[in-house]
């Protein structure tokens, strides 16, 4: 009798079993490393979309400046921030040297002179060329010269601080619409998003901090005060962004190399208050730039100690006609309200008026003159305030 060869039903059921456990050890192993794939995806996609919106904030493009060129804030928030990037006006080509240049945006009253750079046609390279700005009357145009003849033909350029208030697509707004979840760039001529990606990331929250040159932050309130924006030197950006279920967040410092404060040169307005040195410490007080002058107009400014006699001075210009605008009178008080110094210069504004030079060996002036027994002597935190202005335009240089 021939025996049948075949599987038992015991070893039939062994084999079921068998292939079960290993088809789930396959199921769950190829699970696994989806799910791995699928979140590492997720943050691959976030930590470049996170960086790539931080760099287009704080860094811009080629053809666009970034949060750390900014020259003035004009507001300050904790979701947005308008700023005022250096203005470039390439349309001008090199001509004659008495030729006059007439800027496409208007140079802010108070500003620094504008760079110019001139780029030969047979060169790759920008090199610097002095700049002077000529004085005119109607203020809606600003123009300059060259302060040197260079060949004609060349490329010409000028980088400035244009006037925001009378060009308001000169200054830029990034800032998180909290409704499409995106960051933005406001350029004046048009608002993109700056976020906006193929992988379905969103940027859920943004939140911006602002802190002087000691580290110290300026406020945490939902906006800066307008008197308080001359004063930061520095932005924190924190951005969080979503991608499915996964997050992930990115901070980043940015220090602001031309704020105000930094680089010691401060255009004036009325109303401003500007934490300075004190008489002891400070080693450069300077009103420079003056600008916009018409007869019998008025600079005052006044500098107030927290503790002690403040002191004020008081600055008269004349100016006939087309003439060249003058410091007609300069007059000292300290304390407010008794007049200690007064002089009649009667010189050109073009060398402005150093604040720590005033009177016979420096008596009346604002810092503490070596082997002299000053007259004035502000102590401990003060702050200068501009008390009244009806000229167009002028710049501080303070200097620690």
């Amino acid at each position: 009798m021939k025996s049948r060869s075949g599987f038992t039903l015991i070893e039939l059921l062994v084999s079921i079993v068998l292939i079960v456990i290993i088809s789930s050890a396959v199921y769950f192993a190829v699970t696994g490393a989806l799910d791995s794939w699928d979140y590492c995806k997720d943050q691959l996609s976030l930590q470049k979309v996170l960086t790539e919106t931080m760099d287009s904030v704080i860094s811009g493009s080629s053809s666009s400046w970034g949060l750390k060129d900014s020259l003035e804030i004009v507001s300050a928030g904790r979701t947005r921030m308008e700023f005022v990037p250096p203005w470039l006006d390439d349309t001008h080509t090199v001509a004659s040297r008495e030729f006059i240049y007439t800027l496409n945006r208007k140079l802010k009253a108070g500003a620094p002179v504008p760079i110019g750079e001139v780029r030969m046609p047979d060169q790759d390279n920008w090199r610097l060329v002095p700049v002077n700005v000529v004085p005119l009357e109607n203020s809606d145009t600003s123009q300059v010269m060259l302060g040197l003849s260079m060949p004609e033909g060349g490329d010409l350029r000028f980088i400035y601080h244009p006037d925001w208030a009378r060009e308001p697509d000169t200054t830029k707004k990034v800032f998180w619409d909290s409704k499409t979840m995106e960051m933005m760039l406001d350029t004046g001529d048009h608002v993109e998003s700056i976020s906006k990606n193929f992988f379905g990331v969103e940027i859920i929250k943004v939140n911006f901090k602002y802190f002087t040159t000691n580290n110290e932050l300026v406020t945490d309130r939902e906006w800066v005060p307008e008197e308080d924006l001359q004063i930061i030197t520095g932005v924190e950006v924190e951005m969080e962004a979503r991608r499915g279920t996964q997050t992930q967040k990115l901070t980043r410092f940015v220090n602001l190399r031309n704020a105000p404060m930094r680089t010691g040169y401060l255009t004036l307005r009325r109303g401003m208050r500007i934490p300075i040195p004190d008489s002891k410490h400070v080693k450069t007080l300077m009103i420079t730039n003056l600008s916009g002058i018409a007869n019998n107009d008025v600079l005052q400014l006044e500098a107030l100690p927290r503790t002690g006699q403040a002191w004020r001075v008081t600055i008269e210009f004349e100016r006939i006609g087309s003439g060249k605008p003058l410091i007609k009178k300069i007059d000292v008080e300290s304390p407010i309200g008794r007049s200690i110094y007064t002089d009649y210069p009667k010189v050109t504004t073009d060398l402005g008026v150093n604040l720590m030079l005033l009177g016979q060996d420096g008596l009346f002036d604002y810092d503490d003159d070596e082997d002299v027994d000053d007259m004035v002597m502000l102590e401990g935190d003060v702050i200068l305030y501009v008390n009244e202005m009806s000229i167009e335009g002028a710049g501080l240089f303070v200097r620690p």
